[in-house]
Parts: C-alpha cells; sequence; structure tokens
C-alpha cells in the first residue's frame, strides 16, 4: 500500500517520502517498508531503492498530525508511528486506512496479545 513515510537517522528527522508498505501473511508474516530514494530517509550509504524488514519494533501508536506539511490526508488526520530502540518511523495513510494499519502492525509484529 502507498503511504508517505519518515524516519529517525543520526540527524534527526528525514523528509517525507513516498514509500509502500508490504504485508506478509498474517498473522506473523514480514511486514516491509520501500523507498526509491534512501537519501530522502536516511540512508546516504545506500544506492538504488531500499526494502527494509520492520523487526525490533517495541510499540506501535498514533498521534495526530500538527503541521500543514504532513497535512497529507488533511489536518484532522492521524500518523501510525512506530518506535524501536534503534529509531522511530511514522506513516501517514489515508484516515480510512489507519485503523487497519495500526491493528495489522500491532498483530504482525507481535504487540497485540489478542491476535
Amino acid at each position: 500500500m502507498a503511504a508517505k513515510l519518515r524516519r529517525t537517522s543520526a540527524r534527526g528527522w528525514g523528509a517525507w517520502t513516498d514509500a509502500t508498505l508490504a504485508f506478509g501473511p498474517s498473522p506473523h508474516g514480514a511486514v516491509r517498508w520501500h523507498v526509491d530514494d534512501p537519501i530522502a530517509v536516511g540512508l546516504p550509504a545506500t544506492r538504488g531503492p531500499v526494502t527494509i524488514t520492520l523487526a525490533e519494533i517495541d510499540e506501535v501508536w498514533r498521534r495526530a498530525v500538527r503541521f500543514r506539511t504532513e497535512a497529507f490526508f488533511g489536518m484532522d488526520a492521524d500518523i501510525v508511528v512506530l518506535d524501536s530502540e534503534r529509531g522511530t518511523v511514522e506513516l501517514a495513510l489515508p484516515a480510512d486506512l489507519v485503523d487497519a494499519v495500526e491493528g495489522r502492525l500491532r498483530a504482525q509484529l507481535g504487540l497485540d496479545a489478542s491476535f
């Protein structure tokens, strides 16, 4: 699925970048994100497109859009946040997909005991 993604790096927050989020088979398949421009997401040592498998995510939660520059789907939208010891990834998604994506991420990353 298409999304806007940004992540933390040693230099702080990267830019919002067009990304693709891919879910493996439920309930425990791998979740990956893909971007065509690794520099935009703070991976300057990598050339060409990059695909990263989400691993060791400690928490998945959401926050409200705070600035117009992240209001891709309106100021009333929410952004899904994935926290880990190594950094943070934020995903901006259409409002009608936020609940489903947040729930699926929790399930597939082993953060929801009900799955």
